[in-house]
């Protein structure tokens, strides 16, 4: 046990926990605004009268799902701390992306606060090309994407964030290499270059995850991509309970909360009618 990690274990424990199925409880509201009081007893959108929309309501979710996770970074070890900044990685790469779509036409938008997880998001403010952040890119380590214009830069996001999150833990290894795989195999259905640069040949994955390995298309692909996030919640779920003092309930941590924070965004879209059925139906 590893005095190091019960701090943060403690820590994550507590943020991850939650009194009810929140995003059910939300998906039955009457309505949008029904939906957002919810959050806001849950403590999932802290100001609730900024969250008028859906695309508002879900990014204040996805705020707070961030800074859940700093917090729990802030309580790690040093190993600790690296596996939250690989997982943290998706917010930068959705600044970065804002960004590339502000540079042809898009609003601006207000960029995630990462903190002293991110890499490069500070710099993105004085970019003003796509070549501005290829050079913020190769100088980081998110390296050369080998070119300029956005498909390029995205593709490469993936592929670094994928070879650093199966670096930072074992468990990390086997999620990330099934959903790279699962990305490639949706670039290369839709015909675009990218989809060597994530994964040209199947993983070798656990006797758990062999389904993820195939040659996924159409519908089925995408029911691999939702049964990727319910198996990733289930484990996650299994780590959240392992012996406080090792890695396990931080990553399980990490892994709810991600898992919820998605379900709370489909179910806002439920509430507010964007999307027919109920919680359990988009599950």
């Amino acid at each position: 046990m590893s005095a190091g990690w019960i701090a943060g274990d403690v820590r994550a424990r507590g943020l991850a926990s939650e009194p009810s199925d929140v995003a059910a409880s939300v998906a039955s509201a009457t309505n949008l605004s029904a939906g957002i009081a919810v959050l806001g007893q849950a403590r999932w959108i802290r100001d609730i009268d900024a969250a008028t929309t859906v695309a508002a309501s879900q990014r204040a979710v996805f705020e707070t799902l961030l800074w859940r996770l700093r917090v729990i970074a802030g309580w790690l070890p040093s190993e600790g701390v690296e596996t939250i900044r690989s997982c943290v990685a998706w917010f930068e790469i959705r600044n970065i992306e804002d960004r590339l779509a502000y540079f042809v036409g898009a609003p601006a938008t207000v960029p995630y606060e990462l903190g002293r997880l991110g890499i490069i998001s500070r710099a993105l403010g004085v970019t003003s090309s796509g070549e501005d952040i290829r050079r913020l890119m190769a100088a980081s380590a998110w390296g050369d994407p080998g070119g300029a214009d956005a498909y390029r830069i995205r593709i490469w996001l993936r592929r670094m964030w994928h070879q650093r999150a199966r670096e930072a833990s074992p468990q990390l290894r086997v999620w990330s290499d099934a959903a790279a795989w699962l990305l490639a195999v949706r670039e290369r259905t839709a015909g675009r270059s990218g989809a060597d640069l994530l994964a040209r040949t199947p993983p070798s994955l656990p006797s758990s995850w062999k389904w993820a390995s195939v040659d996924w298309a159409g519908p089925d692909l995408w029911r691999a991509e939702e049964r990727w996030w319910i198996q990733v919640r289930e484990e996650g779920l299994r780590l959240l309970h392992t012996p406080i003092g090792t890695p396990g309930p931080a990553l399980g941590a990490i892994t709810t909360l991600a898992s919820s924070a998605r379900r709370i965004a489909t179910a806002l879209e439920i509430a507010a009618g964007v999307r027919g059925g109920g919680i359990d139906a988009a599950d």
